[in-house]
């Protein structure tokens, strides 16, 4: 609940290896649902386990999950090498700045790599999120509107990127 109403009831769902996609229109509990998943809202009522097991009472669960978000979620003060490279860092990543350069290659944003995101196109921050993903090599990735603002070109390429981290055996949720 958001005060008096109600954003979603009676939800019970299980997610596996490959990808799922939640479809609805506006409004409809998606993103409410992925954040409940990803430990960013606390349910009212009932529980949420990934993995295995509640991320808020396992906080290092939340290594093992990586979260695309809608609406902003970047620093358009960086470039988006070191966007990625921040959240590799963060993660604990070894070796932040090779993980960066693998995401940036996978979601073809290597020649823009070195620009600041806030001269970026909304598809470009968009494929800019989904590699900050895919640099902390979580096996649950949670990735809401992840294809807003991409061309065509760009939506079926990464589109053809999550079917593949599906079939590698992630779990990949994708709203739209």
């Amino acid at each position: 609940w958001f005060g008096q109403k109600v954003a979603l009831s009676d939800v019970s769902c299980s997610f596996g290896e490959g990808v799922t996609g939640l479809l609805g229109p506006n409004g409809a509990g998606k993103t409410t649902l992925l954040r409940i998943l990803v430990g960013l809202i606390v349910p009212s009522e009932g529980s949420v386990e990934v993995l295995g097991s509640d991320l808020r009472k396992r906080p290092e669960a939340y290594r093992d999950v990586a979260l695309v978000p809608e609406d902003g979620g970047v620093y358009g003060s960086l470039t988006a090498r070191q966007y990625i490279e921040y959240g590799a860092r963060l993660s604990g990543l070894a070796d932040p700045a090779a993980a960066a350069q693998r995401a940036l290659e996978q979601v073809h944003l290597v020649e823009s790599a070195d620009r600041s995101i806030a001269g970026f196109s909304k598809g470009m921050r968009q494929r800019t999120k989904v590699a900050a993903t895919l640099a902390v090599d979580a096996r649950v990735l949670v990735l809401d509107e992840p294809l807003n603002g991409t061309d065509p070109v760009q939506r079926a390429h990464l589109i053809d990127l999550f079917r593949r981290l599906g079939d590698d055996g992630r779990t990949v949720i994708v709203s739209s």
